[in-house]
């Protein structure tokens, strides 16, 4: 019987081998770039789930498309961020930000920035803290009008406060291209395993002097506001015709150290929904008549207050927070509505995927224990429930 012996498989002209082998026990390991699932740690990288809307003006401090927030500091400049079509070959959406407004003086203490921020315990895997700590590798596709050099950073907000800061460069305008970077191993930083977060990442638009007077991160470091958007070097605020395109963003294990990132792990729309929903839903699904069905309930203190329980499609990170929207009572006859102009908690079973609320009305609707049902308006929006990081 012939054997082969060798210690690695390397394509011609590659610099990183395909397969490598242990010589001690003849296991091996592969550098394959596509086909493994669950190793994207970002949910929405494909920017598909937009349960808030889809276009945002004069965003400051606000989650957008979903699981990305927006960060504006101090700046005049104004922005709208949006879900666009335009996309690189194999996507179908994109986050989009706009310079509405220009400032074409950056202010030292001024910062404009995209903001992801990872619940902890998905990340023990990482076994941040110990000898044992892995490597990552981050990468998406991005696209702007402006080319330059570009911050973005990692932030370890549990215990050790650490960062870790880099740079790309778009070269080309109104072009895709896409952005590998390599994150080194932290075996000193621990990442609690609770629900707060555990990294927070960082596309940097705007930087004031502050924020970027340092080199950029050989090595995880303790965070200091200098080394936040290290070397930055654009002003995304300096015209309105600027614009930037965020797409297939990916955070993963880098399995042999290589620096290489894989394919871009797309999962369904159904399966993306469902883990946003984690962070924050609509309440209700919209009925026949055009209106949102919620949970039936039943009126009490003289018809003043309503008491109902909601089921959630999932559990939620922490005991939500009903946000945004105006919800209706109507009584099963369809023969009134009325808002429930307040609410609060009576029960928060957590975790579970049921909670108690009750309302307060704005006119006195019924008799006591009458039963409803409780909707939304068609026209006044959906009520939420948010559990954001």
């Amino acid at each position: 019987m012939s054997e082969i012996k060798v210690n690695s498989i390397k394509g011609v002209g590659a610099s990183v081998a395909a397969i490598s082998i242990d010589n001690a026990n003849g296991s091996c390991t592969a550098n394959i770039t596509n086909n493994l699932s669950n190793r994207n740690l970002i949910i929405n990288g494909a920017m598909q789930v937009a349960q808030r809307g889809t276009s945002f003006s004069a965003v400051q401090n606000t989650f957008t498309l979903d699981r990305f927030k927006f960060k504006r500091e101090s700046t005049a400049a104004n922005f709208t961020m949006s879900q666009s079509t335009i996309s690189p070959d194999g996507f179908s959406k994109s986050l989009k930000v706009d310079c509405t407004a220009a400032d074409n003086s950056t202010a030292h203490n001024e910062f404009v920035m995209v903001r992801y921020n990872i619940e902890a315990q998905d990340l023990q895997h990482l076994g941040y803290g110990t000898s044992a700590a892995k490597p990552l590798v981050l990468s998406f596709y991005v696209r702007s009008s402006l080319t330059g050099t570009y911050g973005v950073n990692l932030l370890q907000i549990d215990n050790s406060n650490k960062i870790y800061s880099r740079t790309y460069t778009i070269n080309s305008a109104d072009t895709w291209e896409r952005k590998t970077i390599s994150i080194p191993a932290d075996t000193s930083g621990v990442i609690n395993h609770d629900n707060g977060v555990g990294l927070q990442i960082n596309f940097s638009l705007v930087i004031g002097s502050s924020y970027k007077g340092s080199a950029v991160s050989s090595a995880w470091e303790t965070y200091t506001n200098s080394n936040f958007a290290s070397q930055h070097g654009v002003n995304f605020a300096s015209s309105t015709s600027n614009d930037l395109y965020l797409t297939g963003v990916q955070l993963e294990v880098d399995q042999n150290g290589s620096g290489v990132a894989t394919d871009f792990e797309h999962r369904s729309f159904a399966q993306e929904l469902a883990l946003c929903q984690r962070y924050f839903q609509q309440i209700g699904a919209v009925g026949q008549d055009g209106t949102y069905g919620i949970a039936p309930g039943y009126l009490y203190n003289s018809g003043n207050n309503v008491a109902f329980g909601y089921i959630m499609p999932v559990m939620m990170r922490t005991s939500p927070t009903i946000t945004n929207g105006s919800t209706y009572l109507q009584i099963e006859t369809g023969s009134m509505q009325t808002d429930i102009n307040s609410y609060n908690f009576v029960e928060t079973i957590f975790p579970s995927t049921f909670i108690s609320i009750s309302g307060v009305l704005h006119t006195d609707s019924g008799n006591n224990n009458q039963i409803v049902v409780v909707t939304n308006g068609p026209t006044n929006g959906l009520a939420t429930l948010s559990a954001e990081l």
